[in-house]
């Protein structure tokens, strides 16, 4: 079993803690780097606005309420019409855009409309949208057809997706085509089928590594070089993690390669990468600090100057988010500016392409709890999206921007809108360093 350094046992990072516990210390104020004046008091967090009600959307330029869809069963095989169903009634209902119709009350003739529809049929069940499909095999594939129609536009499709797939896969087919509803109502296709990416107490003083879908499907442990795997990311080619190993070092591992990917002097206990770019968590001398360079670890230089720096993430704009104590308590930086002042102990930056703009989102600790907040990349317009609602940590947001993961003690993993409306349990299991693939 690798030793944990210093570093380990006080900083709240992803390692080998038993039984699933986070040490949360009240850090010592250091000297800021540079002897630069002291940040201003930390104010107490905000509290939340909003409850966990479903949001109201913007649908094609107008501001409205859910946009209500009826999902029916493609003609072919009955039980993957029910995989269809069900896929993209989990879907919706994590989009914070649709409320799916009771197919119970449906008052349309299926057979008898056939490739179309009866646009009053379908008014008369107040259904805007309606989706139909059909299901037939082509060698060893499934043929996969499925068309959106917008009731207000009469009786022809406004979108029609067609998909060769293995029987399997049909899921797949599924999540790209509720994407492409996606796009056709904002602009912007969805997120659905992605992976998140987290690591997990499999025994004490044991962690690995995991993958689920976004809508909780595909629950499934990673291979890894030993049974403490830390921090996964998604990077080049794949999924990269911090390995411990026999001999107490810490280092940088991809999925599926036994080699460390670089060595590196210190205890590497943690990566993420951005474009071109890769940061890595490096402790050494019982301080952790935050190196960058190329995303094949070329030209890795230190970014941070002592102290205990970790948690990094990286922006769309290149920006690097991280976690410093260097104010004191642990706060979230953005290119070394510090950028939270409520709270007294604030980790996991994230960041979210939010579609009211570009945000940060972060786990800070009210009392004796965690909860998700989200700011401007500045730090201003702080918002709390979780409170009173168990202890909720490591947050991730979708490549869309659309939907926020996190953990909760409620029992599992949920999603939710960027503001914490419509939050969905979709897996009981927890974790920690919670990563959206492509994000």
């Amino acid at each position: 079993m690798p030793k944990m350094s210093r570093f380990a046992r006080l900083f709240p990072v992803a390692v080998a803690l038993g039984a699933g516990a986070m040490l949360t210390l009240s850090m010592p104020a250091v000297a800021q780097p540079g002897g630069s004046t002291p940040a201003p008091a930390t104010s107490a967090l905000p509290t939340q606005t909003s409850g966990n009600q479903v949001t109201t959307v913007v649908v094609q330029g107008g501001s409205r309420s859910l946009f209500k869809i009826a999902l029916t069963p493609p003609l072919g095989d009955s039980a993957q019409a029910g995989q269809v169903v069900d896929t993209s009634t989990r879907d919706f209902t994590l989009s914070s855009i649709f409320q799916v119709l009771d197919s119970k009350s449906f008052t349309a003739n299926l057979a008898s409309e056939g490739a179309s529809i009866d646009p009053t049929s379908w008014r008369n069940v107040g259904a805007e949208g309606v989706v139909k499909g059909n299901l037939s095999a082509r060698g060893s594939q499934t043929h996969v057809e499925l068309r959106l129609y917008v009731v207000a536009r009469g009786a022809d499709a406004v979108l029609k997706k067609e998909y060769d797939v293995p029987s399997n896969s049909i899921r797949s087919a599924v999540h790209q085509f509720d994407n492409e509803v996606m796009k056709y109502f904002t602009g912007t296709a969805g997120s659905f089928g992605g992976r998140l990416v987290f690591s997990a107490t499999t025994g004490h003083g044991q962690k690995g590594i995991f993958s689920v879908e976004s809508d909780g499907q595909g629950l499934g442990r990673l291979p890894a070089v030993s049974n403490v795997a830390l921090a996964p990311a998604a990077g080049p080619g794949g999924i990269y993690y911090a390995g411990g190993l026999p001999d107490g070092s810490y280092q940088l591992f991809k999925v599926g390669n036994p080699a460390a990917v670089l060595k590196q002097a210190g205890l590497v206990f943690g990566v993420a990468f951005g474009g071109s770019k890769m940061a890595l968590v490096v402790s050494q001398n019982g301080q952790s600090d935050i190196y960058t360079g190329g995303a094949d670890g070329s030209g890795l230089a230190k970014v941070t100057n002592g102290g205990l720096n970790t948690h990094p993430a990286f922006g769309p704009g290149g920006q690097l988010a991280y976690v410093s104590n260097s104010g004191g308590n642990p706060q979230i930086f953005v290119d070394g500016k510090r950028v939270s002042f409520r709270g007294t102990y604030n980790m996991a930056p994230v960041f979210c392409n939010d579609p009211e703009g570009q945000k940060i989102l972060f786990m800070g600790r009210d009392g004796a709890t965690w909860d998700i907040f989200s700011a401007d990349t500045g730090g201003g317009n702080m918002k709390r999206l979780t409170q009173d609602q168990g202890s909720n940590t490591y947050p991730a947001c979708s490549p869309d921007g659309r939907m926020v993961a996190f953990f909760s003690t409620r029992g599992g993993l949920y999603v939710s809108n960027p503001l914490g409306q419509n939050q969905q349990k979709i897996a009981t299991v927890t974790g920690e360093s919670l990563r959206w693939e492509g994000n």
